[in-house]
């Protein structure tokens, strides 16, 4: 059997947490919006028409 070896979160480490991080933030921004604003753009497309 062998030992497992320790890992150390080195530079390269923190710098993909960092940009995984930041991607995921961006994501969910965008998923804000547009579930935000979805009802706003309803209302402005289909504003005459029977709302069933």
């Amino acid at each position: 059997m062998t030992e497992a070896a320790e890992h150390t979160v080195d530079r390269n480490d923190r710098l993909v947490i960092l940009a995984s991080s930041v991607g995921t933030v961006i994501e969910w921004y965008d998923f804000y919006l547009y579930g935000s604003l979805a009802a706003i753009i309803t209302a402005q497309f289909f504003s005459g028409v029977n709302e069933t």
